[in-house]
């Protein structure tokens, strides 16, 4: 919508269904005109998900009641759980400025800032994408675009069980060690504090743009 802003907005811990399904909600009101935008800042309960580049999507072995979904996002599989933080901006790419690399770039960029935050110094890599502690993963990313509206997003660990990362191999790459906020550090996070940190640094983000 002219004029306007998407807003941040904290839902703290739901389903993966549930999340997919406001995100098709709130991506069919941006190409209507009728919503700016949101960005969606959350986690879930345990589930694995797959990309849509399905050569890297590899399962070993889904833990019992674990669900493994089947997505549009890009990437291979992965793995959401409780602690680790997850950023879904449901936005018109080109009405903030965007391209897709540039949107990308923005993504991993809030991400580094909130690690940075909690004391761990990650680096933004494009090839494997995502943020890494040196050649330890704490964050991946994976989005879709339809008609310039932009779906899913980033998840950054933060002090999530990195066990459930043994179901799969994450994102296509047989041996990453992933890593997490307390893993580095050796220190818990409060999930409800990192929620609304970055849905400040979102909004200062936001309001940066042209």
């Amino acid at each position: 919508m002219a004029g306007q802003r998407p807003e941040a907005r904290v839902l703290g811990r739901i389903g993966y269904a549930e999340a997919l399904t406001l995100q098709e909600e709130t991506a069919a009101a941006v190409k209507a005109g009728t919503s700016a935008g949101v960005i969606f800042i959350l986690e879930h309960g345990p589930v694995i998900t797959l990309g849509a580049n399905k050569p890297v999507n590899t399962v070993l072995c889904a833990p019992p009641g674990v669900a493994v979904v089947q997505t549009d996002r890009g990437g291979g599989a992965t793995a959401h759980n409780p602690g680790q933080l997850v950023v879904y901006p449901v936005v018109a790419l080109r009405a903030l400025g965007f391209g897709v690399k540039s949107f990308v770039a923005w993504l991993l960029e809030l991400g580094r800032e909130l690690l940075a935050d909690y004391g761990v110094a990650a680096t933004c890599r494009s090839n494997p994408l995502g943020l890494w502690v040196g050649e330890r993963k704490i964050a991946s990313l994976g989005i879709h675009v339809s008609r310039g509206v932009a779906t899913h997003g980033i998840a950054v660990n933060l002090d999530n069980d990195l066990r459930l990362f043994n179901a799969i191999v994450p994102c296509g790459l047989a041996g990453v060690a992933m890593t997490s906020v307390a893993a580095e550090t050796g220190k818990p996070v409060d999930m409800a504090a990192a929620m609304a940190r970055m849905a400040g640094r979102v909004t200062e983000a936001l309001a940066q743009r042209p």
